[in-house]
Formats: structure tokens, C-alpha cells, sequence
């Protein structure tokens, strides 16, 4: 099964779920899933017209999203054996949704068009409160392209469930939760509604329950047609809660400001969210001038919390994979003293399985680009200032997580990379950080973000490293895990060999 942009955009079109994260590749990219999402409703869709399921109309429907599905990229798609009719969608080993349904007459609502609205809803969890309601009217717009597109799955499900499911990615990605939605299943029950004169769907949808401590919430709706009630609908989504900007104030918790870097000037790469933010910030806290890599927005949040601190920050956009990038701050920059690699590519689980291995092939080459390039634009102006450079691995090279063997063999890699450099470029004090799992958007996932550390602790103890640890002339020192205010003493071995 593979899904287009375009499809992608006739969903959101008929539907009405306009949400950014399906169709803003800006607003995605600053997501954990670092590019836009097909719906999921969309997803089923195109999972039912793979496995054509026997047309007739569906009475009842229950779908479980257990995974992002990407546009542009090709998924496997089964039929269940079992006495129930059911589907399946894979991503190598990995189930991204599976649903059943039960046949039933098909409910055959005569429907008028109407305009959904325009933005999706920004609710936070004390916004969605149990009782908390939505209500109105509602009518898919180009609901024959749709079929067109998808025959097989229109006639499995029949007018009136499809219909339904469209309301229910509306709901969910525009209302209740809106913006911040990621659904999670529906529970579907027709009911075989019609009238001849076409007319809007009144809808009410309602939050049923929320745990706060995921995120998940529970809605329940109702559509009615021409006076009787057509669908019945309980939603489970996750609300999204963005991953916090780093604070100033945090930082200097740990690493008071300071002149000490007055005159002196920095690189840091990905420097406009997360680690790469915090280490942009300590920089500037002890009076450096920081130019901050980044590729979409800069977040105007992150200038404030630096205008009262003894250094600057100043965006530098662009892609730090390419050379052009770096070539252009060498220029401007002429000599460097500082430049942190803390740019990656978003996390998608993959596994050495033959259908992976293109995506995992082209993480490992933007990794690695993301710090080669960087290194060969400006190597030469921080050997001539004696500078240093950090860049960012990650403990996982010692606790491997299981869906990740691209990301481990990405950071083995640069640490091989930065060995090298190390070797060949004496004058240059390289430091290689293996933190833990810390909150940032790479990691904000209900399960991830529970036991993520905060960043400024981090950022502030990566920065004293810089500062004041000893780094023997090529060899690079490896810090597993830094802590705020732990700095190994002058003259003490690299940790290397301890687990991270």
C-alpha cells in the first residue's frame, strides 16, 4: 500500500481535516514524526481497497492506530482469516492499524455539503476536561473523487459508515482534541438512517474521559441524518503536549552567566530546539556570540530568553547537511571557537528488514552528513583559533533500543568520524557527549517523554566541559551521561569506558 501527497490533500479536502500536521510540512517537521502524517482514516481507506474486502456496508467497525503512516512510502497490507472480518496494516514487523467490522445494511444519508471550519483547535489537557462539548453541522465536500479513488473501500463500508469515519477525522484532528491529535481507534456503530432530501449531518461530540498522565482522551459522538440517528462513534486520541523551549533561567541554575566567553564565537547546528537549543543558550550565557543553525522557523521565544544574557544568538538557516552551509559561516565568521553538531534526523522505528532498508540507508547518509559537512566547512577556522568542538551521540550505543538499530549505527558511526578528525586535526579539542533520553520533540511520545530528562542540566554541564576539561591532543574525550557540574578533573582519563 502506498499513499501520495495527493491523496493526502483530496482526504483533507473532502474531509475537512485540515490539520497541519497532515499538510504542513513546517508545522510537521517540528513533530517527533519530522514530516507530515496521512491521516488516519486515509490510511484504512487505502489498508481496505488493498485487501478488497466484500462490498455491503459495514453496521459496526472498531480500528486501532498503532503507528504514523507516511505518504511516499509503502506499507503491507493483509486480510484476516478468522471468522470476523478484519485487516491489517505492516510496516515490516511493525502493525501501524488493524480494524474489524461487522457487515450490516448500509445507511444511505441524502448529504449536503458545508464548510468545515478553517483552523484546528489548540487545546491544552485543561481544556478537555470531562463534559467539555462540541456541536454542529456537517457534509463532506467531493465525496465522489474519494470514492472514486477508493471504490473497494467505499462499497465495504457503505455510504453511511464512510461518512462517519470522515466526521470522525474532523472531529477528532479540528475539535476534540484538534490540533494537537493523534488518533489512537475509533468504535463505530451504523445505524441505517437515509432521507431523500439532501441535508447537513448535525453532530455532537463530547469528552468522555481524560488520563492526564498520557494524555489520552476519550470522546464520544453522535450523527444524525434528516431527524434519525445515523452513527454513533467513540474516539480515543493522544493530545499532543509540545516539548518546552529551554530556559535561560534554568540554565543558570546550573552555570551562572558570565563574560567569560566575551569576544569568542560558536556554531551550534539544530540549535533552535532541544539539546542544540540549551547548549546555544549556555554558550551565551558566558557571553558568546552563538550563530544557531536551523532549517524551518526560527522560534522567536528562544531570541527572548537569550536578550538578557552577556552573548547573542543569531539564526543562521539552512540545511547544516550541506556544505554550502557551513562554506558561507566560515566566510562571514572567518575564525570559530566553538561549533556543536547537535543536528539528526527524525527517529522513525526501523529494523534490518529487507522493506527498510532504503530508509534505513538514507538515515545514516543525512546523519553522517550532518556532521561531515559541517566539520569540512569549518574545521579550518576552529583550528587555527586551538577551538573545540562537541558533538552529540547518545547513550543508546550502550542500552540499544530495540527500534532503533539505524539510530545506534548512526551515532557509531560519527563517533568513528570524530575519532578520525581527532587524529588528523590535533588542534582541536574534540568532546563527544552520550547523553540519556532527554524531553525534547525528537522524543515527545507518551511513552518516551515520561522518563525524559530536562535539557539545561545537560546543556549547562556540556558547556563547563567545553570550558574546562582536559582533552589530550587527538584523542577525543567521550563523556557518557554528563550531569550538571561534573567536570572531569585535568589530567583524568576519558570515561569512555564506562556504560552511558
Amino acid at each position: 500500500m502506498l499513499l501520495s501527497e495527493r491523496d493526502v490533500e483530496l482526504f483533507a479536502q473532502v474531509s475537512g481535516d485540515v490539520n497541519p500536521l497532515h499538510r504542513s510540512p513546517e508545522h510537521a517537521r517540528a513533530t517527533p514524526f519530522g514530516g507530515v502524517v496521512a491521516h488516519g482514516i486515509l490510511a484504512l481507506l487505502a489498508t481496505l481497497e488493498e485487501v478488497r474486502p466484500e462490498p455491503g456496508g459495514a453496521a459496526g467497525l472498531e480500528v486501532e492506530f498503532r503507528g504514523p503512516v507516511y505518504p511516499g512510502v509503502r506499507y503491507r497490507a493483509s486480510a484476516g482469516d478468522g471468522p470476523v472480518p478484519s485487516c491489517e496494516l505492516r510496516d515490516g514487523n511493525r502493525v501501524c492499524l488493524s480494524a474489524r467490522w461487522r457487515p450490516g445494511r448500509a445507511a444511505e444519508p441524502a448529504l449536503s455539503e458545508v464548510p468545515p471550519v478553517g483552523a484546528a483547535a489548540v487545546r491544552t489537557l485543561d481544556d478537555l476536561t470531562p463534559g467539555t462539548r462540541v456541536s454542529g453541522e456537517y457534509g463532506p465536500r467531493g465525496l465522489a473523487a474519494l470514492r472514486r479513488r477508493f471504490p473497494r473501500a467505499a462499497a465495504a463500508l457503505g455510504p453511511g459508515a464512510l461518512v462517519a469515519l470522515l466526521w470522525s477525522s474532523y472531529s477528532a484532528g479540528m475539535l476534540l482534541p484538534g490540533q494537537r491529535c493523534l488518533l489512537a481507534g475509533i468504535s463505530l456503530r451504523c445505524h441505517p438512517a437515509g432521507g431523500t432530501v439532501p441535508a447537513p449531518l448535525a453532530f455532537t461530540a463530547e469528552v468522555l474521559a481524560l488520563d492526564r498522565r498520557f494524555g489520552l482522551l476519550t470522546t464520544g459522538g453522535t450523527l444524525t441524518a434528516a431527524g434519525g440517528l445515523l452513527a454513533e462513534v467513540e474516539i480515543e486520541a493522544v493530545v499532543r503536549t509540545p516539548a518546552p523551549l529551554p530556559s535561560a533561567a534554568a540554565i543558570a541554575a546550573h552555570l551562572p552567566p558570565s563574560t567569560r566567553l566575551a569576544g569568542r564565537s560558536a556554531v551550534v547546528t539544530g540549535g533552535s530546539r532541544g539539546l542544540g537549543a540549551a547548549v546555544a543558550l549556555a554558550l551565551a550565557g558566558q557571553g558568546c556570540a552563538v550563530r544557531v543553525g536551523h532549517r524551518g522557523a526560527f522560534p522567536e521565544r528562544l531570541l527572548a530568553e537569550a536578550a538578557d544574557l552577556p552573548g547573542t544568538l543569531r539564526p543562521a538557516q539552512g540545511d547544516a547537511a550541506d556544505p554550502g552551509w557551513s562554506e558561507r559561516l566560515a566566510a562571514d565568521l572567518g575564525e570559530l571557537d566553538f561549533l556543536v553538531c547537535s543536528a539528526a534526523p527524525p527517529i522513525r522505528p526501523l529494523e534490518p528488514v529487507p522493506e527498510h532498508l532504503g530508509r534505513f540507508g538514507g538515515f545514516l547518509d543525512t546523519s553522517v552528513r550532518l556532521v561531515t559537512a559541517p566539520l569540512a566547512g569549518l574545521l579550518a577556522p576552529l583550528d587555527r583559533r586551538g577551538g573545540r568542538c562537541l558533538v552529540v551521540s547518545s547513550s543508546a550505543l550502550h542500552d540499544p533500543p530495540r527500534d532503533w538499530p539505524h539510530y545506534v549505527t548512526a551515532k557509531a558511526a560519527l563517533e568513528g568520524l570524530v575519532t578520525w578528525a581527532a587524529r588528523h586535526h590535533a588542534g582541536v579539542g574534540f568532546v563527544v557527549a552520550r547523553p540519556g533520553m532527554l524531553r525534547t520533540e525528537q522524543t515527545n511520545t507518551p511513552g518516551a517523554a515520561e522518563g525524559a530528562a530536562a535539557v539545561e542540566p545537560v546543556a549547562a554541564a556540556l558547556v563547563r566541559l567545553l570550558l574546562d576539561a582536559a582533552v589530550e591532543p587527538g584523542v577525543p574525550l567521550v563523556v557518557p551521561g554528563p550531569v550538571a557540574g561534573v567536570v572531569p578533573p585535568a589530567g583524568q582519563p576519558s570515561p569512555s569506558d564506562q556504560p552511558g
